[in-house]
């Protein structure tokens, strides 16, 4: 019997006409979403706010997330109903202040006590005015500059003399004075204690060390081999003392996803974490920031810098939740693809395709194995290219995606003075980002010594296609007379 193949047939003339109107449909999502978030800039173009803003020189940014607390058409520090934390958080609410404002605030805390105390021993000298304890004269209670003075010096030292020149502070009577003075001492040390830990504190802390890790001013997208690489570069300045366990970690905002998410009743989440390919973030995604170094991300089938509608009717494994990487499959960690037959997962689409062929010759060579539903089976093999089609990509389908998206690069490690953790933030968005293109080398030996070339930290060389036996002979060749040889000797070539 012929089976009958046409009403199951795939057909691919058209796909190119549905890839068109795929971006014309997300064109007028963005257009939708803009308009409902009044999301415009003075072009009336549609404009998305950057949650890292690039606020300090030589294009870095101030490591500060610019998200805002909203309540009641408000936008206070802490909204009514988290005012708790006041209370439950002061010390490091503290500790934000700048150092001075909290140097002029805990000086006043200082005197307005020295002041009360003061006060209060002004008010036990003249409760019992006949009674002489060593502040005053019988008959004349201490005046309140003089106890002020008093208080003054039993808050910086123990070894004084008392107003009256007399020791009756020692009598039996003066108990009260004996008490008030014990106190303030002691309220004394614990202030003084208070004061070293919060100026330690203050001054170590490790959050202004992010500062000293530099990122690219652009990101670089290019195309190697059929895959789609996002490049970023760092580097410490302080480079003599290398960051300890210094990480780093990509995280993609989308307000486009954002609000389709709340359309399609999904939990939603403005961020998405991207996996690392180089460093490798399942060893941790550690690195060496004491020279430049550059973090790859691959924009494959699982990217969040991959459109969605690249995804559909993709024969790819989901991840069910988990963020799982094209690389590992290739590598043969993870399956990738499934058989829709025998239920087999493979990792490539390569394997796939051998198994279907492999199989349909052992299932013809078998007359008792039926056609309909096995390899041989002819509707199964129409579905095969379509079952092996991989994911493509164009340059002018990551534009269309990235224009809603910012990248956050998050630089992670341990101060190596004070051993505290710091984070370096820095992001990139669509403006950011320079496509087919390469860094330009900017490490160098200069009279046997290696150089940073801060210069070319920067700069971005257009990439070329291939490279000649004589470029890769130049690449040895020293390219001054002066002394200075770069790594890559020819400076102004990408590759």
């Amino acid at each position: 019997m012929k089976p009958i193949i046409e009403d199951r047939s795939v057909s691919f003339e058209s796909a190119d006409e549905e890839k068109q109107l795929l971006r014309e449909k997300k064109k007028k999502t963005y257009a939708t979403a803009s308009t409902k978030s009044n999301r415009y800039d003075v072009n009336n173009k549609p404009f998305f706010p950057r949650l890292i803003e690039r606020n300090l020189p030589f294009k870095q940014s101030q490591n500060l997330v610019s998200v805002q607390n909203r309540e009641r058409d408000r936008v206070p520090l802490f909204p009514r109903s988290l005012n708790y934390i006041l209370s439950h958080n002061w010390f490091h609410i503290a500790l934000r202040w700048p150092t001075i404002l909290s140097i002029m605030g805990l000086v006043f805390m200082w005197f307005l006590w020295v002041y009360i105390f003061a006060h209060i021993y002004v008010y036990l000298d003249a409760r019992k005015p006949y009674l002489e304890c060593g502040l005053g004269k019988a008959g004349k209670p201490i005046a309140l500059t003089a106890a002020i003075a008093f208080s003054l010096e039993t808050c910086t030292t123990v070894g004084y003399g008392l107003p009256n020149d007399s020791n009756n502070f020692f009598e039996p009577e003066c108990r009260s004075f004996q008490i008030t003075i014990a106190l303030q001492m002691v309220w004394s040390m614990l202030f003084n204690a208070f004061l070293t830990a919060f100026l330690w504190c203050r001054f170590a802390r490790c959050e202004a060390r992010g500062a000293q890790v530099l990122f690219s001013d652009k990101a670089i997208i290019e195309q190697r081999d059929g895959k789609w690489l996002f490049h970023i570069r760092m580097y410490d300045v302080d480079s003599r003392l290398p960051v300890v366990e210094a990480h780093v970690r990509f995280y993609c905002a989308s307000w486009i996803d954002y609000d389709n998410q709340v359309k399609r009743s999904e939990q939603p989440h403005l961020l998405e974490s991207m996996r690392i390919m180089h460093p490798d973030d399942e060893l941790g995604s550690v690195i060496f920031t004491s020279v430049p170094i550059n973090a790859t991300h691959h924009i494959d089938f699982y990217s969040p810098l991959t459109p969605p509608h690249l995804r559909k009717n993709l024969n790819y494994l989901t991840g069910h939740g988990l963020i799982l990487r094209e690389v590992d499959q290739i590598s043969g960690s993870i399956p990738g693809c499934v058989c829709p037959v025998c239920g087999e997962t493979y990792e490539t689409f390569d394997t796939l395709e051998r198994h279907f062929k492999f199989n349909r010759i052992l299932e013809e060579a078998d007359d008792k194995v039926p056609l309909e539903g096995t390899h041989k089976d002819p509707n199964m093999l129409m579905q095969l290219p379509k079952l092996t089609k991989k994911l493509e990509i164009t340059k002018q389908d990551l534009i269309d995606n990235l224009r809603d998206k910012e990248i956050i690069c998050v630089v992670e490690g341990i101060e190596p003075v004070v051993s505290g953790t710091f984070q370096a933030i820095h992001s990139y968005k669509l403006e950011d980002i320079k496509f087919d293109s390469c860094f330009a080398p900017c490490v160098f030996d200069y009279n046997g010594k290696i150089v940073v070339d801060l210069d070319e930290f920067h700069q971005i060389l257009p990439r070329r296609k291939s490279r000649t036996a004589l470029e890769y002979d130049s690449l040895s060749v020293s390219s001054s007379e002066s002394g200075r040889r770069s790594i890559f000797s020819n400076r102004n070539k990408c590759y």
